[in-house]
């Protein structure tokens, strides 16, 4: 199971699947959140909407009222509301005048007041507590008991408000309780002498406010002066004294006369607030809503389109798992036939006819082990006539030692019979065998430079002594490794095509030193010299075997075998005058000849 899930078609499923889960992530995350963004600006916009013209209405309905109480304290032409003014400022009437007064002032009054619906009642009062009433307003007792006549007579205000109250205590239930509008009344002589107070329904609180822009909001009319809740219609609170947009610290963020602004409660609950603070009354409407609130109108919408996405999910794997069986299907075959190949079967059981990648791919692979087939047939042959050689080494290993003992014999007879020279010759060729016969791939300089004299001594007899030779090897090279019969081909060459031509008077110098970090081997003769342009053809790469100086182009390949590139071959000649042949090579100690072989 586990070798099915990493086959390239489940990874290529796996990697479509969470491409299109992250892309979707991302678009859904960008959707969010940019419809968060216009949901809030929608809700401010709504919310700023619902309150301007709460308040609007609300302060149209104040404002209306406020005005019957400035007609009823106006020195005009009016004597109505000249003869209220006369009560309350003149202290000589007699009783007769003052109920004259007051019946005058009192129809003037229900005139005034009678259409007025939220108006619960009027009172015209001096700071004695000489009153002219319409309905049943506030009294003038209860009006002293909670210290708000002094707001009016000691201040320089026009107007005061007084917050949701009872107007009287034997009167405390929901529909009796009312807000009330204090004015300033001035007497002929133009000083106070008293004040108007227009009791207004706080039902009219419930008819300007009683609506919300979602469900779960809550709007309040607070007074900032001391943090009270004047009106909640959620609970249907009047004058409570309770501070709760306090405790969401919503107060301290209120400076304007609107605005909105985001906080956070106790419950990390995120809130939008959004204010509207009325120039009438200086009393500010709150509408507080639920960040949750502001999206729920998009929450089904989203949560449908996250189950549409995972449906889609499930039909994208659906259709890319059938898509992905029918392409990868020639190369689960070709998978499955290539695993079958071991050392015994070379041979692809399948037979692929497509000019796609996977045909491409099955004929090489065809190629490929036909290429092998016959790279196994030629290695079985190389083994079988390696096999067969080494027979025939064993066959014939006595005869090299045969040789060398006869050669031993021929030098003992030699010394019987007196011909030292027969005895010498027989001596260098021992010499020269057991050097041949020794397995090793590097000597000793020491040891190179005895078998080139053994070598010499022969070739001196063949060439009638028509040559001189000196083979010298510094002290501190003579323990340095080279590889064997290197240098004796270089010797062969310059006795063959350098000295052959020499009668007499030929010179052969073979030198072994240290300079300048490496070993250097120079073999040198006065014959014939060679041409430039020949020496650029021995030391050509492409050198074939026709060329002549085949034992140059061995030593060249030997050492490329050897030192790779570090090594350097250079021949100086000047034609009838000399030839030279000088090799730098690495300085290899006894110890250090396994890294070359």
């Amino acid at each position: 199971m586990r070798k099915h899930f990493t086959s390239i078609r489940y990874k290529f499923i796996f990697s479509m699947t969470m491409i299109f889960l992250l892309f979707a992530a991302l678009v859904l995350g960008i959707w969010y959140k940019a419809l968060k963004k216009d949901a809030a600006s929608t809700a401010i916009h709504n919310s700023e909407h619902l309150l301007q013209v709460s308040n609007t209405i609300f302060e149209n309905q104040v404002q209306d009222i406020m005005n019957v109480a400035a007609l009823t304290s106006v020195r005009s032409s009016n004597s109505l509301s000249t003869n209220i003014i006369t009560i309350l400022s003149r202290d000589d009437l007699s009783d007769s005048d003052i109920v004259n007064y007051r019946r005058t002032a009192s129809d003037y009054l229900i005139s005034l007041c009678s259409f007025k619906s939220n108006l619960n009642g009027l009172m015209l009062s001096d700071f004695n507590g000489n009153t002219v009433a319409y309905g049943l307003p506030t009294s003038f007792e209860t009006m002293a008991e909670n210290n708000w006549i002094s707001l009016i007579k000691d201040s320089n205000k026009k107007f005061v408000f007084i917050p949701p109250h009872y107007p009287n205590k034997w009167y405390n239930t929901k529909n009796d309780m009312v807000f009330s509008v204090l004015k300033p009344v001035y007497g002929f002589d133009n000083q106070k002498i008293g004040f108007v107070n227009a009791d207004i329904s706080a039902n009219l609180f419930q008819e300007c406010f009683n609506t919300s822009s979602t469900s779960s909001s809550s709007l309040y009319v607070i007074n900032l002066e001391d943090g009270a809740i004047l009106f909640q219609p959620a609970f249907n609170l009047l004058n409570t004294k309770q501070s709760e947009p306090a405790r969401f610290e919503i107060l301290d963020r209120i400076t304007n006369q609107s605005g909105h602004f985001f906080i956070t409660n106790e419950e990390n609950d995120k809130l939008l607030v959004v204010y509207h603070t009325s120039r009438l009354t200086n009393w500010t409407t709150l509408n507080v809503i639920p960040e949750q609130e502001i999206v729920s109108a998009f929450t089904n919408t989203l949560h449908n389109i996250i189950l549409i996405t995972l449906l889609l999910v499930a039909l994208i794997i659906t259709c890319v798992f059938i898509i992905t069986s029918l392409l990868t299907r020639k190369i689960r075959l070709l998978a499955n036939a290539v695993r079958r190949i071991d050392g015994d079967c070379l041979d692809l059981p399948i037979e692929i006819h497509s000019e796609d990648e996977i045909g491409a791919l099955t004929k090489q692979f065809k190629a490929m082990l036909n290429r092998i087939r016959l790279l196994l047939l030629q290695v079985k042959k190389e083994e079988e006539s390696k096999h067969r050689a080494e027979i025939a080494a064993l066959q014939f290993q006595m005869n090299p030692h045969f040789l060398y003992n006869t050669l031993n014999t021929i030098k003992f007879l030699s010394a019987l019979q007196g011909a030292d020279n027969i005895g010498k010759v027989a001596e260098a060729l021992s010499s020269l065998m057991h050097t041949n016969m020794n397995g090793r791939s590097f000597i000793q300089i020491n040891e190179d430079k005895d078998f080139l004299i053994s070598y010499l001594e022969i070739q001196n007899y063949r060439y009638t002594n028509s040559y001189q030779y000196r083979v010298h090897v510094s002290e501190e090279a003579g323990l340095y490794m080279i590889p064997k019969l290197l240098v004796q081909p270089l010797v062969e060459n310059a006795l063959k095509h350098g000295l052959k031509e020499k009668v007499s008077d030929g010179i052969l110098l073979v030198d072994y030193f240290i300079d300048d970090g490496h070993l250097k081997l120079i073999v040198e003769d006065n014959g014939c010299g060679i041409e430039e342009d020949r020496i650029q053809e021995i030391l050509d790469h492409n050198q074939n075997e026709s060329a002549g100086h085949i034992g140059i182009h061995n030593i060249r390949e030997r050492l490329h075998m050897y030192f790779s590139t570090d090594f350097d071959m250079e021949i100086i000649s000047q034609p009838g005058v000399f030839t030279r042949f000088e090799l730098s090579l690495p300085m290899v100690l006894e110890n250090e000849v396994t890294h070359y072989v």
